[in-house]
């Protein structure tokens, strides 16, 4: 099972405790991706779903709040199409139930009392989400999109979790519809709340803090290994100094603290400044190490520049 479908799954089981947060959720069942055909005598819709289990939430819903006929048909799939459709056929009474007239279901826009209304609008998220929509797993992206034929309707979602929620989204042109996107991590997790799906919201939440432990301990080896190869670098430069010494007048013609650096140097390649100032007696600073070291580099260079001349 995707994570979509464990997602689904557990928004198939909220509880709403609210006559109208089911009409919200029924109405986002309605809504979603436009895949309701009302019959040409005006007496029946018939809703395309992508799972029976999806389905069963539906028709769960339509007996809370209503006596509605229907009947449920699984629709075989096409031969590239791994899963079966399920079409619901209702009577269009259930319209009257839901205090709304067909003029409003074919319109572009949400109800204010929907919008307006933050645990409804939720409710409207989530029976949108369970027909039309989808979410790729967070171990490989975050994504969380919802399909509809009719742009103005995304953009109608889009402003209310903006302007409700300060969720940003995109909405993109397909072939043949429109797609509404979450892709920041912290939105889509307040999504899932919204909807209903904290556990799932929790997965994406411990995918994240992964990721970011990952990151930054990458983040820190990279600093590591780059500093290593700096302290490398100059530890090169430092012995090198010395040996140039050593060759030219001998380390012993040098006063007795900067010789005595010198050695340990020779003998600690790989110490910092600090190690090395630690095990000076009496013990130095690192500001003062790196300035006797200093001092030793430009003797080496002035010994150098004296040999070419």
């Amino acid at each position: 099972m995707s994570f979509s479908e464990h997602t689904k799954s557990e928004l198939c089981t909220v509880e709403s405790s609210e006559e109208i947060q089911k009409k919200a959720e029924i109405i986002g069942f309605l809504k979603a991706k436009g895949s309701f055909r009302i019959s040409s005598d005006l007496t029946s819709v018939t809703l395309e779903l992508p799972s029976i289990s999806v389905a069963r939430r539906l028709l769960g819903l339509l007996k809370e709040v209503a006596s509605v006929d229907h009947k449920t048909v699984v629709v075989k799939t096409k031969r590239l199409q791994k899963r079966s459709k399920v079409e619901i056929d209702l009577s269009v009474s259930i319209l009257d139930f839901l205090d709304i007239s067909i003029v409003d279901l074919d319109a572009d826009d949400i109800f204010d009392w929907i919008s307006s209304d933050p645990v409804c609008f939720g409710s409207f998220l989530r029976g949108f989400f369970l027909a039309s929509g989808s979410m790729i797993d967070p171990v490989k992206g975050y994504h969380l999109e919802l399909i509809s034929y009719s742009q103005d309707l995304l953009k109608s979602v889009a402003k209310a979790l903006d302007s409700r929620f300060g969720i940003s989204s995109q909405i993109t042109k397909l072939r043949y519809y429109y797609r509404l996107s979450v892709r920041k991590y912290q939105e889509l997790i307040e999504v899932l709340h919204l909807m209903g799906a904290p556990l799932s919201a929790k997965r994406v939440e411990d995918i994240v803090q992964r990721r970011l432990i990952v990151s930054d301990v990458n983040r820190s080896m990279n600093f590591l290994s780059a500093n290593a190869d700096r302290i490398g670098v100059s530890n090169a430069k430092q012995i090198r100094a010395i040996q140039v010494i050593d060759e030219k007048i001998g380390l012993d013609s040098l006063e007795d603290e900067l010789r005595l650096l010198a050695e340990l140097r020779l003998q600690n390649e790989d110490l910092s400044l600090r190690e090395l100032g630690e095990m000076m007696n009496p013990p130095m600073s690192k500001s003062m190490v790196y300035s006797r070291i200093r001092k030793l580099i430009e003797t080496a260079e002035s010994l150098e520049e004296r040999g070419k001349n």
